[in-house]
């Protein structure tokens, strides 16, 4: 039996894999989506709590783990500005809220997924479901084979297979090993968008507080990364936006060891040291705990105290010397060590992934098997919290759907 010829086969049926589609058949190519999941869009329903921050209004290469240049064509085909009016066009109405995030108004994911799906279908691309490839074979044609023995044939292929972050919701290495099939090599990928264990047990006394803090992560005295923002103390170390936001970096250097942290507690102010020493002054008189009311969470400041070994019923004034050096210090820069992030299922993405200098940065066309295309988390592109990875996704399918050339 003759395998269908299409123009375009995509597997994945993800952020980048549908925008990818809904391109490829608006620009009359015919185009086959192949989903292993029992329903697409999974991730996109899941993301940001089941309220899909789809984009951020201050997306730039400085917020992602990437060559900048690749990042930077990339936003130059499919911007922020862009972003917006190619969902207003699909009918999703949209809200801008705090740290630049978007989300669709009506507060559901389904809200950009189901318009999507919609507008992928009556522009005729076909989606099959229940169908993941297992194999793929370059000759004249692309053959793609499914696990149930079916095979497909298209003069492109598209790889929108996503990471094996999150699991439970499909996260999988198959798209890494069909990349590899075709020649590509990759870096091995660690969990990123992952909250951090923590070395030092004491912070589990901290379990359910927030703080509004600056983490810094360094190793052998180089910095790797910074944050700022909510962090949440629990019982194996620290979650949150600012923990979210560093544990990239994190993941990468812990094969080469553990990460040492440091806390600010004070991100707000300029000077936080020169605050607290002022502070010492205007309340000598006043025990640690007395000392700290106002400035930490009270749960903080105890732990600080004991850290510390500030005498409790004892005045500022009567602390020794050593010990209100520390506490003008401690809070300003508390150190950790971080020994490991969280594992694949509760990661929001991947760090590493198909290497970025195999494919070509204006058309994310691969550069080691011509007519294949590479996008979305598949590569190794990792952006912060807050819609940045969406972005990539969406704007990388867009652009491989923009790059490729006409049928002569």
């Amino acid at each position: 039996m003759t395998s269908p010829l299409y123009d375009v086969i995509i597997i994945g049926a993800g952020a980048s894999g549908l925008v990818c589609a809904l391109e490829c058949a608006r620009a009359r190519r015919k185009t086959l989506v192949l989903e292993k999941e029992p329903q697409p869009a999974r991730k996109i329903l899941a993301s940001g709590n089941g309220r899909c921050n789809l984009t951020n209004a201050y997306v730039a290469p400085a917020y992602y783990h990437a060559p900048a240049e690749l990042i930077a064509k990339t936003l130059d085909k499919f911007s922020f500005r862009h972003c917006l009016d190619y969902f207003s066009r699909l009918g999703v109405l949209t809200t801008e809220e705090e740290l630049g995030r978007v989300f669709p108004s009506t507060g559901k994911s389904t809200a950009v997924a189901e318009p999507l799906k919609l507008a992928v279908a009556e522009a005729g691309a076909e989606l099959l479901c229940s169908c993941p490839a297992v194999r793929v074979k370059r000759g004249k044609t692309f053959t793609v084979t499914t696990a149930d023995g079916r095979s497909f044939q298209a003069k492109k292929l598209v790889l929108a297979c996503g990471s094996c972050a999150y699991p439970q919701i499909g996260g999988t290495q198959s798209g890494y090993e069909l990349a590899r099939a075709l020649g590509h090599t990759l870096i091995t990928p660690h969990p990123a968008l992952s909250a951090l264990c923590i070395k030092e047990t004491s912070l589990a006394r901290l379990t359910g507080v927030r703080c509004q803090v600056r983490l810094e992560a360094r190793q052998n005295d180089t910095r790797l990364d910074q944050a700022e923002g909510e962090v949440l103390f629990t019982h194996y170390g620290l979650n949150g936006p600012a923990a979210l936001n560093i544990s990239s970096a994190v993941s990468r250097a812990l094969t080469k060891g553990n990460v040492a942290l440091t806390m600010n507690f004070f991100p707000q102010l300029p000077n936080p040291q020169a605050f607290l020493e002022q502070r010492l002054k205007a309340y000598a008189t006043r025990r640690p705990k007395d000392f700290l009311a106002g400035i930490l969470h009270e749960s903080v400041s105890n732990l600080l105290i004991d850290f510390i070994g500030l005498r409790k019923n004892i005045p500022m004034q009567d602390q020794t010397p050593n010990t209100r050096q520390r506490l003008v210090q401690t809070p300003c820069a508390w150190p950790l060590t971080a020994t490991g992030v969280r594992p694949w299922n509760e990661a929001m993405a991947a760090t590493g992934g198909v290497n970025t200098q195999e494919i070509n940065y204006n058309t994310f066309e691969s550069l080691k098997c011509p007519g294949l295309y590479l996008t979305g988390e598949l590569l190794d592109v990792d952006g912060k919290s807050g819609g940045f990875n969406l972005h990539f996704a969406w704007a990388s399918g867009f652009a491989a759907a923009q790059g490729m050339p006409e049928e002569k």
